[in-house]
């Protein structure tokens, strides 16, 4: 008996360990399923919840603040182009909606993480900075000559792309944090899933513990050594696009960087140069560059090497003709595709002049712009490097970006030649034939007064005298458009002038012409009209420009009426016709040189209204027009108040190269 005792009590403890441990690891794995999804769907419950009401709407709050950025230049360039007042009503709307979401991220931005703070705090200042320049600037204060709003956006261009710069970080650090919250949700399903296959192989393993443990024990080895692999793999190529991309930003950097210094000067040797050392040594040790003269023969105009012994050496071949040409190039430049090209000695002596030289790897990438071959840029790799596939697609986009800052440094010296041409022929008109006009309206003046002229041949001296004078006046317009057209303002010689002397001697100047031609001339002065600071003589002319308009078009029977009336700081000039109105299509055009309507054929030179234009614009006024086809046309212009305008000192004009 005591020995089968004994036998018990040693059985039941291993009884327990089999039947207990199994059958509390199932109660526990089941309960642990029951439990763990419930868990698991409340907490990714609450991040999607977070993603509804704070990452989303905070994301479109920044793309609209990035697309509202995107839309500025437009509506300033717009602006300067047009004069148009929407355009300023619009820009100024994107600036409301701009703070409207940022003060949305301002509330949202915490809820999210410190890093989308940050980035929104510095797009804040950078839209500041961007927003504070075009205030500072004038873009949206009134129209600037083409020149100075060219230069002064060129100088606020780099605040503008570092705030767009910041609105895409921002969006991308709000992608993060979706992405993390998203990421956290996939992690917890899976670990869900995970711990429900475990505690479902635990529960089952627990019934089976006795029969199969070692075996249930070797297959969990084998899944978790699976997964271990799984992982390794899934960083291995995390790995991987990480390097990929920290590749392509880089390039992206380089590229930018290389644009900015190729659009910095509209000088073509500066262009070729900089485009050369943009290869050396990015991309080569030699680089050359060899552009077509207008005759069709190949020049060499830039050269660049690592070491400056031998660049100084490669030098001397600048300006040199090309005149044996390697096939590998020429083929290069019909077919317009960038090639890597071996070992090739014919090629690698056309770059470097020499024999000498250790073979390498070459790149022939053609310099294509407007559908045309410039030239063609040729680069020899270091000794023991070889051009992959990405060298020669950045070679590609920056030969198309120093294709483009060639071609545009061509055409404004072609521009610069036309412009210099223009005014040596203004220059002879504005000088030689003054001269004669000079003498006819000296031998006129004379015959005039003699009193052996007849009343017939008076007739004929009156008409060769009104010629001559129109002639000057012609002269005298093409010159003014000439400055107009080279960004200067017109000279003026301003002072303090009453207004109703200035409209009643328009009207004396006009109303003889107006009974002439059957047309009804009128004008009307304010009362109390304050005196304007200005130039007397151009405010005749401008008054005289449109009237002298209203009268081509007004019909007989009709009526011109003319005035002024004062504005605030300004005195208003009025100046309207009962014609038969411009269309709304030609609105944009008439204060364009030479430009009329098919109805003014043969009319005048239309120079009369971009001179007024100047004129006004000269005083610091404004010009515009109103005008509904079959209701006549109104002008409107406004000058300063001299008492406004005496401690002011109003620019004058230099004078143009013709002129002088």
């Amino acid at each position: 008996m005591a020995t089968e005792r004994r036998s018990v009590w040693r059985v039941g403890p291993e009884s327990n360990w089999t039947t207990v441990l199994p059958v509390t690891f199932i109660i526990i794995s089941l309960l642990s399923l029951l439990v763990l999804p419930i868990v698991v769907a409340t907490r990714t419950a609450r991040m999607r919840h977070e993603i509804t009401i704070a990452a989303e709407p905070a994301r479109s709050a920044a793309n609209r603040i990035q697309n509202n950025l995107s839309a500025e230049p437009d509506k300033v360039i717009s602006f300067q182009v047009t004069g148009q007042q929407q355009y300023r009503r619009q820009y100024d709307q994107l600036i409301l909606e701009e703070r409207s979401d940022d003060e949305a991220l301002g509330r949202l931005a915490p809820q999210l993480s410190p890093d989308v703070s940050r980035d929104r705090e510095r797009l804040v200042a950078a839209m500041q900075i961007w927003h504070s320049g075009v205030d500072r600037s004038e873009f949206l204060a009134h129209q600037l000559p083409a020149e100075v709003f060219t230069s002064r956006l060129f100088e606020q261009h780099p605040s503008y792309e570092q705030a767009l710069l910041a609105a895409s970080e921002l969006e991308n650090q709000i992608h993060r944090a979706i992405e993390d919250r998203l990421t956290k949700i996939r992690d917890v399903e899976r670990i869900n899933v995970v711990l429900t296959i475990i505690l479902s192989l635990l529960a089952l393993t627990s019934a089976l513990l006795v029969a199969g443990l070692g075996r249930q024990m070797r297959l969990l080895a084998r899944e978790a050594m699976r997964r271990r692999q799984e992982a390794e793999q899934i960083a291995a190529d995390a790995q991987s696009a990480r390097d990929a991309a920290e590749r392509e930003e880089r390039r992206a950097a380089f590229l930018a960087a290389a644009v900015q210094e190729l659009a910095s000067s509209l000088d073509l040797a500066h262009a070729v140069t900089t485009l050369a050392k943009l290869f050396v040594p990015n991309l080569a040790e030699i680089c050359a560059i060899d552009l077509h003269d207008p005759d069709g023969t190949l020049r060499r105009v830039a050269v660049a090497h690592r070491d400056p012994a031998r660049a100084a050496e490669l030098s001397r071949t600048i300006d040199t003709i090309i005149t044996d040409v390697p096939e590998a190039l020429m083929r290069v430049m019909s077919e317009r595709e960038v090639k890597a090209i071996g070992a090739s000695s014919p090629l690698l002596r056309y770059l470097t002049g020499s024999d000498a030289d250790e073979p390498r790897s070459l790149l022939a990438v053609p310099l294509v712009s407007r559908g045309e071959i410039l030239g063609v840029v040729t680069a020899a790799a270091p000794v023991g490097q070889v051009f992959t596939r990405e060298d020669a697609a950045l070679a590609a986009e920056l030969a198309r970006h120093g294709s483009l800052a060639i071609d545009n440094a061509r055409l404004y010296l072609e521009s610069q030649q036309a412009l210099r041409a223009r005014e040596e022929v203004l220059a002879i008109v504005s000088h030689d034939l003054r001269n004669p006009l000079n003498a006819i309206t000296l031998a006129t003046s004379l015959l005039q007064t003699s009193g052996s002229t007849s009343g017939e041949d008076r007739e004929q001296l009156d008409i060769i005298d009104l010629s001559a004078q129109r002639m000057r006046r012609l002269i005298e317009d093409l010159l003014d458009v000439t400055r107009l057209e080279g960004g200067k303002r017109l000279p003026i010689e301003p002072a303090a002038v009453e207004v109703e002397p200035l409209l009643s001697e328009t009207y004396e100047l006009f109303k003889a012409q107006a009974a002439t031609s059957g047309t009804s001339l009128q004008y009307e002065a304010a009362e109390n009209l304050p005196p304007v600071y200005a130039d007397r003589h151009r405010i005749l002319q401008v008054l005289s420009n449109l009237i002298g308009n209203a009268m081509k078009f007004t019909p007989s029977g009709g009526t011109i009426r003319f005035g002024a009336e004062t504005q605030d700081s300004e005195v208003l000039f009025m100046v309207s016709d009962s014609g038969p109105g411009i269309p709304q299509e030609h609105l944009g055009d008439i204060f364009n040189p030479y430009w009329q309507a098919k109805r003014a054929e043969r009319m005048g030179a239309g120079l009369g209204l971009p001179i007024a234009k100047g004129i006004v614009e000269a005083h610091g006024g404004r010009i515009w027009v109103e005008s509904e086809p079959g209701k006549g046309t109104r002008f409107y212009f406004t000058l300063p108040v001299a008492e406004a305008n005496r401690s002011v000192s109003v620019p004058l004009a230099e004078e143009s190269p013709a002129h002088r």
